[in-house]
């Protein structure tokens, strides 16, 4: 048998311990998106954040407790080996999303995004809108448009969001499994050099919160900037798809640039007239004498 990278027994993460730790870092979380969403520059409302960061947190649970099933079923595998460390596998699992999970769920999140939005009528972070209907290349005038409530909007986007997050996940695990004498060792070798071998609470502490406070921050970060709504793309493809129009309920209407109120057609006016010449203005002014001659009746 080789020899245990990191002797001193295993840390156990459903323990009293582990429990009361995987609570701190929860509440870490909380407090990462609510700094995001406070230094947004264009800060979204706070019901389109609280959509935002609620589907953060299932997805940030979700991935946390595949960890821990990860950690526990490898521990529990190879319980005969010296790679049988709950808190090294876990590291393992977590440091493998940070680094390759987040960001192949940000490849396909926007690989598939338009594919959601057309077949489904669904935009990832719009909990307000959805049109179904038309043919291809039909202006979205001739759509029928429906509003979906917003709690049917929100599960079907945390759904999807869950089945790209596990799909990725699964496929990145095979790769961990067949890494493990590299990753596994490397990690039990980091904890030996700290001196964590022998103290199962200081390994759940520092696999559980020390790393995962910046990794987590790291990763709410980027997965914030693929799964919240970007108005002004939002607006420029409507306006796009509609051949210039933009949509207001069942009225087409022309693009905002094209308006002209009626102060503005009297400045345009007043300009014209400054740099017509004199013969014009004569003109003008004898035309309009000639009308309201005609209207008093004194011609």
């Amino acid at each position: 048998m080789p020899p245990v990278a990191c002797p001193g027994g295993t840390c156990e993460l459903f323990g009293l311990f582990g429990i009361f730790v995987q609570g701190l870092i929860g509440l870490w979380c909380l407090f990462t998106l609510v700094v995001l969403w406070r230094c947004e520059a264009n800060r979204r409302s706070l019901a389109t954040w609280l959509g935002d960061m609620s589907k953060q947190l299932v997805g940030a649970g979700w991935g946390h407790v595949m960890n821990l099933f990860l950690a526990m079923f490898l521990g529990a595998v190879m319980e005969d080996s010296p790679d049988n460390n709950q808190c090294v596998w876990y590291l393992v699992g977590f440091l493998s999303d940070i680094i390759v999970v987040t960001f192949l769920c940000w490849w396909l999140t926007n690989t598939l995004r338009p594919h959601i939005r057309h077949l489904c009528g669904i935009d990832i972070g719009d909990y307000e809108h959805v049109e179904v209907g038309g043919a291809e290349g039909e202006p979205k005038q001739h759509m029928e448009a429906t509003r979906m409530p917003w709690w049917v909007m929100w599960l079907s986007q945390t759904g999807i969001w869950l089945l790209i997050m596990t799909s990725v996940k699964f496929v990145v695990t095979i790769g961990v499994f067949y890494s493990q004498d590299v990753l596994y060792t490397g990690i039990a070798k980091g904890f030996q050099l700290m001196g964590l071998c022998h103290h199962q609470r200081a390994q759940l502490v520092t696999s559980v919160i020390v790393v995962p406070i910046i990794g987590d921050a790291f990763q709410f970060a980027v997965q914030d900037s693929f799964l919240k709504n970007t108005g002004e793309k939002q607006d420029s493809t409507a306006i796009a798809e509609s051949g210039g129009y933009l949509q207001v309920g069942d009225m087409a209407q022309a693009p905002a640039s094209s308006k002209k109120t009626t102060k503005d057609k009297a400045k345009e006016k007043e300009a014209a007239r400054r740099t017509s010449t004199p013969s014009t203005l004569a003109t003008e002014d004898d035309s309009g004498s000639e009308d309201e001659c005609r209207t008093t009746r004194c011609c």
